[in-house]
């Protein structure tokens, strides 16, 4: 299994022969585009509506270079982004649900987005659990520190390092309590170079024994295998 990260949220997983986008937001444009065009993909994957994770013309961008490529969203956003997606299959994923993708099954956990203040309404948010044989189990929460049970033990999480909606000792007891073998840093951009670094050495000094916090290459590349 490859993982890229293409800034923010937005990954390209490339896992058991089939390719996955992940949350192409709009922090992620420039690096999307810098990288070359973004093309064999099966899947694009979103965990929820925020323009972060789904920006209408990089997601329109990736469907022209991929006319096979379905879209799997959480509900909300899938209804949101429907008609930007004519032309292809459009999956609706929400807790308890699950697609297939070659031999890859994406699992759908999950249902909300963190609460931001109480007096911005919580939109939806599927965490997502991409399963294959032979291949490391690897999870994504999206916008949420819930602890859900799919999460505990897992082999990869991709976790929001730092998020408007978070205080940085929930990341740390979140990473506890799910203990994931191996947790990746997302949701970076909206911290400066300066301050980015804080985040991840105090998610790699405090997080449980057995768990590796590991920040992306240079290249933005983590290969894992069995």
């Amino acid at each position: 299994m490859d993982i890229r990260h293409l800034n923010h949220s937005c990954m390209l997983v490339d896992m058991a022969g089939s390719r996955i986008v992940v949350d192409p937001g709009n922090f992620s444009i420039d690096v999307v585009h810098a990288y070359g065009p973004l093309t064999g993909v099966d899947v694009i994957l979103i965990t929820h509506q925020h323009p972060d994770h789904v920006d209408p013309d990089l997601l329109t961008e990736i469907l022209a270079a991929n006319p096979a490529a379905t879209v799997i969203a959480e509900p909300e956003t899938a209804e949101q982004i429907r008609s930007l997606v004519s032309g292809h299959t459009l999956v609706t994923l929400g807790a308890g649900e699950s697609s297939q993708v070659g031999t890859v099954t994406i699992q759908g956990f999950g249902g909300l987005h963190a609460v931001i203040h109480p007096d911005i309404p919580r939109v939806g948010n599927t965490g997502y659990v991409l399963a294959a044989p032979g291949e490391p189990r690897f999870g994504i929460t999206g916008d949420s520190l819930e602890p859900i049970e799919a999460f505990h033990g897992i082999d990869i999480l991709a976790f929001a390092v730092v998020a408007p909606w978070s205080k940085m000792h929930e990341t740390i007891d979140f990473l506890r309590e799910v203990h994931p073998v191996l947790a990746l840093p997302v949701h970076d951009a909206i911290v400066s170079p300066f301050g980015r670094p804080i985040f991840i050495r105090q998610a790699t000094n405090l997080a449980p024994a057995g768990t590796e916090v590991r920040d992306w290459a240079a290249d933005g590349i983590v290969s894992i295998g069995l």
